[in-house]
């Protein structure tokens, strides 16, 4: 679910940014750890160096996963979600005044922090529309018909989907139980719109047949 083919870190190691590079603090946190939550008392920014992790919101004890951001990706604390290390993360942090101050005249940061804006605010309203009008098994099928167009690869006359997440994301992603997205993951395997070939690992036949299954 990677945002961007442009690695900001690749732009941050060049020599001109030395200065930058050292008001930016390495933090590094175990799986499952919360990294942070929606009361911050700190107004910070980072930057993902290493591992992944998950945007999300909480609502009487149902979790929706905004976004799952990987190396290079930049966020923000303050922005009342929390955010969870799905990996061993290693996260380069800087407080607010020193991004507004230092980074954003950086063209790589800025146009890194509005694309990975907009594709929260995109994930957001899809995962509202989804709520809204369509039941879980449409949005587990748009969801995965929609990273298989983003980032599958073709094998064969199909598409292969490495997600590299596990149903609990998958449920969290599409707001329904573990148990209702692995019974819907059986369902669409049965019907042949997908094989599942080992955690977070899909092989798609019909690229085609799946997104006519979501509805889209």
């Amino acid at each position: 679910m990677k945002f961007l083919d442009h690695d900001l870190l690749d732009s941050l190691e060049q020599p001109e940014f030395a200065e930058l590079r050292k008001v930016l603090r390495r933090r590094a946190f175990a799986p499952g750890a919360l990294i942070f939550g929606p009361c911050e008392a700190e107004n910070l920014v980072f930057v993902v160096v290493s591992g992944r992790v998950r945007v999300y919101l909480s609502y009487e004890e149902k979790e929706f996963t905004l976004a799952v951001l990987g190396r290079g990706d930049i966020y923000s604390n303050h922005s009342g979600t929390f955010i969870e290390a799905l990996d061993e993360v290693e996260l380069l942090v800087t407080d607010v005044h020193t991004v507004r101050a230092r980074m954003l005249g950086i063209p790589e940061v800025t146009l890194t922090m509005v694309r990975v804006l907009g594709n929260l605010l995109r994930n957001t309203f899809s995962i509202i529309d989804g709520l809204v009008f369509h039941d879980a098994g449409r949005r587990l099928a748009a969801l995965l018909a929609g990273e298989a167009r983003k980032s599958g690869r073709p094998e064969g006359s199909g598409t292969l989907l490495n997600l590299d997440l596990p149903v609990e994301q998958l449920a969290c992603m599409v707001g329904a139980t573990r148990q209702t997205v692995s019974s819907l993951l059986g369902d669409m395997a049965r019907q042949g719109l997908l094989e599942r070939r080992s955690r977070g690992l899909y092989f798609i036949p019909d690229l085609d047949a799946l997104e006519r299954a979501s509805g889209e």
